[in-house]
C-alpha cells in the first residue's frame, strides 16, 4: 500500500503521540544528557490538540493506512524578538520517521508541503535544530538542502545544595 503524505488531523493524535514518544526515546538513546518529562510526553494527546488548532503551527504525516502513521513533520512560525532579520522565520519543531521507513524519501514531500505553507506565510528562512549525536538526522537534513549555520553549546551546572 502506498504511503500518503497529508496534513494531520485530530483523529491522528493517538498515532502522533506515539511518534512524539518514539522521537523522545530515540534522542535519549543517542545522548545520556537528553531528558524528557515522560508525564509531559504521555500528555501529548492534550497538547497536540492545541498544536493542530493553532494557525502558526502545521503538522504533516506519512500515513501507511490502517490508522498507522510512520512519520511526521511539525513546523511553526517563529518571531525573532532580538532584532535579527528576518523578523519571522520558519522553524521545524519535530521530524521523525519510524526506522523501517527511513531512507525512502518520505520526508521530502512533507517538506515540500511545508515550504508551500511557509511561502504562503511570507517566510523566506527556515531553521531547525538537530541533536549533535544524531548523525542519521544530521545527514538527512544536509541531503534535504539544509546547511550548517549556527551551533548550539550546552553546559550542565550542578544544582545548589539546599
Amino acid at each position: 500500500m502506498p504511503i500518503e503524505i497529508r496534513r494531520a488531523t485530530e483523529s491522528d493524535i493517538p498515532e502522533l503521540s506515539r511518534l512524539v514518544a518514539a522521537l523522545a526515546a530515540w534522542e535519549q538513546s543517542l545522548d545520556p544528557r537528553v531528558q524528557f518529562d515522560w508525564d509531559g510526553i504521555r500528555d501529548a494527546p492534550n497538547w497536540l490538540r492545541l498544536v493542530l488548532n493553532r494557525g502558526h503551527h502545521a503538522v504533516w504525516v506519512a500515513d501507511a493506512g490502517d490508522a498507522r502513521l510512520v512519520g511526521h513533520l511539525w513546523i511553526r512560525l517563529k518571531r525573532q524578538a532580538d532584532g535579527a532579520l528576518p523578523q519571522s522565520i520558519g522553524y521545524i519543531s519535530q521530524a521523525f520517521m519510524d526506522e523501517a521507513f527511513r531512507g525512502r524519501g518520505l520526508m521530502k514531500p512533507m517538506l515540500e508541503a511545508a515550504y508551500e505553507w511557509f511561502c504562503d506565510s511570507g517566510i523566506t528562512t527556515i531553521t531547525l535544530s538537530v541533536l549533535h549525536r544524531n548523525w542519521v538526522g544530521a545527514t538527512a537534513w544536509h541531503r534535504l538542502g539544509f546547511s550548517d549555520w549556527r551551533e548550539e553549546r550546552r553546559m550542565d551546572l550542578k544544582p545548589r545544595s539546599k
